[in-house]
This record gives structure tokens, sequence and C-alpha cells, in this order.
């Protein structure tokens, strides 16, 4: 990326109108003033050194904005990290063209010390070495040595690290009105086989395989794959079990066949298969182990997040929990495979869903200590995962929130339920809880919960929330009740 995730949403914030202040940047970021000075300082110089005029100008008293020599002009394309951007170009160069050597010129280090030149190819090293790949040079030829396996990975991921997949041209990689429009109907003819809209960022990842085998088969040699291990019996199965996405990806592998008139391993078969079975589909038939897997995480998602000791208290979270559910089913198959998704939404959602976007993220990161997967849950995955809480957000803000308390049977709580839904369709009974439950999940219930109707008779004190006793079998009264409390909390949001 040109600039850090924070870099891009402080130039976001900043106008070329209104002075912002040090103090108003640091809370919207959740970072220090210092880190708000150390970050508009690199800014800064970047565009010093390329611009020669600094991008935010500042005035005491006042703070930061824009500079008007800067209006009506992309910003964010004006500064690039040159060096970064060449070692994942000579790094995608080594790649696509494995085994075969490519010159040390591509580097264009005809201006730099010897002592630069092998800084560049230690890092060069270290961005392969990432992904098991091996790097190698003397005096005129660089070459890698690696799987075939760890080659494809390395090219996804430095795909998505240089965050320009919606425009491989950009980084150097050209591709031509005839390459693209057979990339094109091979998506077309995944979504017809499947009967499925392929939205984004699966497109992206079936699109950028397609163009990664169309690349390597025509600059590489890829015979040797039929050295690599065959399928593992629950691969197989796998296959099996979806036997339209594995019909699919065969017969995207005989087009690409036709088009490059070559012969090509039937491991590509499974290679593309991967690629499918890793999107969010209907059509996907996963593992037990999945299933369950999927099943304990999305409810660590939602009992870490709401501070609740089970799922079950929030009876209302159930479309919450589908979206997450299968979300990560998918996701699963991904940090297995060695599949990352892109996100370019991401910067604006850190921007206006920061403190959902933290909460969510800090609870990934205890899953992903547990996950005995090499990859792990990034910032996109985090993402998605982050907008389906903000959906659930706006959905509970669109009606009155009800913790119902009952120490009664199943039976008489639950036809407590359905006659005040039947009453009062404004009101969502997120939970029902008993007495001792009340007392574990306070921060929940503080958080989530606008009414509380109780058929204890017991004071329970919940802070700033109302709380009315009402009969077992909600009689007339009970309703009058409910309905004068709730005329009092509209005039009361009126007044406030």
């Amino acid at each position: 990326m040109i600039f850090s995730s924070n870099e891009n949403m402080l130039i976001n914030i900043l106008t070329y109108e209104e002075y912002v202040s040090a103090k108003h940047l640091a809370e919207t970021l959740y970072v220090s003033t210092k880190t708000v000075y150390r970050m508009i300082k690199k800014v800064n110089e970047l565009f010093m050194e390329e611009k020669n005029e600094p991008l935010i100008i500042s005035e005491a008293g006042k703070g930061y904005k824009l500079s008007s020599h800067f209006r009506n002009r992309d910003i964010h394309s004006m500064v690039e990290f040159a060096e970064e951007n060449d070692l994942n170009e000579v790094s995608l160069a080594l790649l696509f063209k494995y085994p075969h050597k490519i010159k040390r010129t591509l580097m264009d280090t005809q201006f730099l010390s010897d002592s630069s030149i092998e800084r560049r190819l230690r890092k060069l090293s270290e961005i392969l070495k990432k992904y098991d790949i091996q790097l190698h040079y003397n005096r005129e030829y660089l070459w890698i040595k690696g799987e075939e396996v760890s080659i494809r990975k390395a090219i996804n991921h430095i795909f998505l690290e240089m965050n320009k997949l919606n425009s491989l041209s950009e980084i150097g990689i050209k591709i031509n009105v005839i390459d693209k429009h057979f990339i094109d109907q091979q998506i077309a003819l995944l979504e017809e086989r499947l009967n499925e809209y392929i939205n984004y960022p699966y497109d992206i990842t079936i699109y950028t395989h397609i163009f990664m085998i169309i690349k390597r088969y025509r600059e590489g040699e890829v015979h040797y794959l039929g050295n690599q291990e065959p399928l593992e019996k629950e691969e197989q199965q796998l296959m099996e079990a979806n036997p339209k996405m594995m019909e699919v990806a065969a017969e995207i592998i005989r087009n690409i066949e036709s088009y490059l008139s070559v012969k090509m391993d039937s491991l590509e078969i499974y290679f593309v298969f991967q690629n499918i079975y890793s999107i969010n589909s209907q059509k996907r038939e996963s593992s037990n182990v999945d299933k369950k897997l999927a099943e304990e995480i999305t409810k660590k998602f939602i009992t870490d997040y709401f501070l609740i000791s089970d799922v079950t208290l929030l009876p209302a979270s159930r479309s919450l929990y589908e979206d997450l559910y299968l979300h990560i089913l998918p996701m699963l198959s991904r940090l297995r495979l060695g599949i990352k998704v892109e996100n370019n939404l991401l910067d604006s959602l850190l921007l206006e869903y920061r403190a959902t976007f933290l909460k969510v993220k800090k609870i990934a990161e205890e899953i992903n200590h547990e996950l005995m997967f090499d990859t792990k849950m990034n910032d996109a995955e985090i993402g998605y995962l982050t907008l389906y809480f903000e959906k659930y957000k706006i959905h509970r803000q669109e009606n009155k929130n009800v913790l119902l308390i009952c120490s009664t049977g199943v039976g008489t709580s639950e036809l407590l339920k359905v006659r005040i839904q039947q009453n009062f369709s404004s009101l969502n009974i997120i939970a029902t809880m008993s007495q001792r439950q009340v007392k574990k999940n306070q921060a929940f219930i503080k958080e989530n919960v606008d009414l509380i109707f109780s058929t204890i008779r017991v004071p329970l004190k919940i802070e700033k929330i109302p709380v009315l006793l009402i009969s077992p079998l909600l009689t007339d009264k009970d309703i009058q009740n409910i309905n004068h409390t709730m005329k009092e909390l509209e005039e009361w949001k009126k007044l406030n």
C-alpha cells in the first residue's frame, strides 16, 4: 500500500477547508496525539521528497488541514514506496518464470552502490523466504527454488499485498484483451454451472488464479507437478462430496488446455477446485469437522463480543449467527489452503467502524492462536466479520430490545414471548434469563437492552434500564403498562 491504514484514515479525515485538532484526530483514530504528530511528519516528509510541498499544513491553536496545492488531485497515488513495489515486481517475475532465470538488470540497480544492491537482494530473499522459496543469484542472473504449491501461494499473497488486484496492469502485469475475454468466460461458466453470482472478493480470487495458470504455463515450466504428492483421501472425498464444483473445475482446466494448446497435470483440477470451494457458495458441502469448528468459532465471536456466557442467551442474534457462520465456514477452507481474500473497503471500514473492528480483531487474535493453520484471519477477513456486527447493531436500533426475566418453565416463558410479540411488533425480545443469569451478564444487558420485563417479584437494579413487573400470562393490565412505558420512553427520547 502507498500509505498505512492509519495514514490513509488521517488523510481521509482532513479537508481542504476546516482545521482539525490533533486531539480530535487522536480520538477518531484511537491513537495518541504523539502518534498523530509522527504520522503527519512522515506523510509530509514523503510529499516534500517527491513534490517539494507538504500535504498537511498546520496553524497554532487551530490544528491541521490539507494543502490547497493538492486540491482536485489523487493524493493517494502521488507517493509510492518505490523500493517495496519494485521488489514485489521482481518477485512476481521470478515466480511466473520459475524455474527459468531472469537477468539481474530487471532490478534496475545501475545507480545503486554495491551495499545498496546487497541490501535489496536480502530484502528480496526475505520476501520469498516467507513462502519457503529460496532466492539464488550470481553476477548476471536471479533464480528461485521451491515447490509449485509454494510458488502459487506466493503469487496470490503478493498480489494482495500490493493491493492492486482490481487492476493487475497497474503493477506491470499486462493482460491482453483476448486473455481477459477468456478469463471472463470462465467466470461466467462457473456462475452458470453453480447457478450463483460470484461476487466480490471471490470473483477476484478465481480471476487471479486462472490468470496465474495461464502465465505460469506460458512463461515457466510446470511439468514437474507430476512429482507432487497425490491427493490425500480426505481431499479426494471432498471433491466427490462437491461434484458440481469438481466438474466445473475440470471443465475450466480443459478450456485452458485448449486455449494454450498444452496438456496439464490432473492436479490442476484440484487447485481450481480449491479456489472454487473457498468461496461462499450455497452449493458447497463442507466436512463435519469444519461445520463443528465453524459453529464453535461463531459462538465464541458472539459470546465474547457481547460478554455473555452462552450464545442461547441472545436468541435475537440468529441472523447474526447465520451471517457469521456462513462466512466462517468457507473461511476455514481458505485458511487451510493458504488462500487470502482482499477487502477494498478496509480503510473506509476502519474509519467508520473502528471500535467494532478492534473489538472483533481482539477476539479473532485469540482464535488465531488456537487455529492450527499457517494462514490466519487477517484484517480483510476481520473487516467482513465487522460488517455483520454492524448490520446487527442497525437492526437492533430499529426496535426496542427487551430482556425477559422469568423463573417459570420453558413452556410458560415461550408462551409469554409469543404473546408479547403478538401485541408489540416493535419490541424485540433479545434474551430470556433467570435472575442468576442476570447477575452474570450485567455488561451485556447494559450495552444491548432497552427494557426489562420480569415475572419475578424481586427488586432488580439495572442501571438506567426501566424494569416492568408483568404476569407470566401477560394480562390486559400488563399490556396497558407496557404501552404507557413505551410512550414515556419516546417522549424522553425527543427531549434528549
